[in-house]
């Protein structure tokens, strides 16, 4: 992906807890912007605490799209999202205002920024079976996609049963799957910067610590168990860290004072996983945010910006 001349466009990548909302927020408000959130869980009402979404008083203060669009009931998919995210994107540019896109899923950030090939949905029946496979015995789920999608298993994280159900799910129904390796391969929507947030591992882990411990406290047990209890709850809003250990906590198969400790330890994973595609990715700016609070690096942000072309910072800004 080269580097856009003039990007109309601004996307934070970087792992969970590294301080992009609070970036994004702030650069959208020094650009007149509007903030579109590329992350799955975020668009679900009744996982503000556990998405960690955007505050009232954040929303207030700047647009924000992805944000509470869907019910528990409904799927979160990055084919719904990609037209979510363009009318936005669209939408603000039109009004003279900067997209600032935000997240650290890359499929969703991906969609956001471009036009990506999705194909139609596999039945459901095909989608059950392989989220049942994946997650009952995920060992069954990666042979069965080696015999129908070889260079698909052998790319897949078989650690995550939500991304081999996926993969299992549109080999099953023999619809090409997009290779991760190429997401970033094709041409942009809107000429974009895309500036990757990274620190040092020992801050993101302390960073890490400190959100699940401030989570815990502002009700993430209640506000899951009220997830886990709502009829006819759709599987992807129950993916988010924390469902599968809140529901283990109410079997009795996990005592609730471990229950810190394994947030913190899927965080961490998660946050691995996500450097790691970073690091991996073309094209992608890096901006390194040390161990200071993020807002203090919006400076240098904007300074990016200019130097990439984007429209002159509001003065002020």
């Amino acid at each position: 992906m080269p580097r856009p001349a003039r990007p109309q466009v601004l996307a934070l990548a970087g792992p969970t807890a590294a301080g992009k909302s609070a970036l994004a927020l702030a650069a959208a408000e020094a650009l007149g912007g509007e903030v579109v959130v590329a992350d799955p869980f975020a668009r679900y009402r009744g996982l503000e605490i556990a998405a960690d979404t955007p505050r009232p008083s954040e929303l207030a203060r700047v647009p924000h799209h992805g944000v509470g669009d869907l019910a528990l009931t409904e799927r979160s998919t990055a084919a719904t999202f990609a037209r979510l995210a363009h009318r936005a994107i669209d939408a603000a540019l039109a009004a003279g205002r900067t997209p600032v896109v935000s997240g650290g899923t890359g499929l969703y950030l991906r969609a956001a920024l471009g036009e990506l090939r999705f194909g139609p949905e596999a039945p459901a029946e095909v989608r059950r079976w392989a989220e049942r496979l994946a997650e009952d015995d995920p060992a069954a789920a990666i042979a069965a996609l080696r015999e129908r999608d070889p260079a698909a298993a052998a790319r897949v994280d078989a650690a995550n049963p939500r991304r081999v159900a996926r993969a299992l799910e549109a080999a099953a129904a023999g619809r090409p799957r997009e290779d991760r390796g190429e997401l970033w391969s094709g041409a942009m929507r809107r000429p974009a910067l895309v500036v990757g947030l990274t620190r040092p591992r020992e801050v993101l882990d302390a960073m890490i610590a400190e959100r699940v411990a401030r989570e815990l406290a502002d009700g993430l047990v209640a506000e899951l168990g009220r997830a886990l209890d709502t009829p006819g709850v759709a599987r992807e809003p129950l993916q988010v860290i924390g469902a599968r250990e809140v529901a283990a906590v109410r079997a009795g198969a996990l005592d609730p004072a471990e229950l810190p400790g394994r947030l913190a330890a899927r965080t961490r994973r998660l946050a691995r996983r996500q450097m790691t595609w970073l690091r991996k990715t073309p094209g992608v700016v890096e901006l390194d945010l040390g161990d200071r609070p993020p807002l203090h690096a919006l400076p240098r942000l904007l300074g990016m910006w200019r130097e990439a072309g984007g429209h002159p910072v509001p003065s002020g800004g």
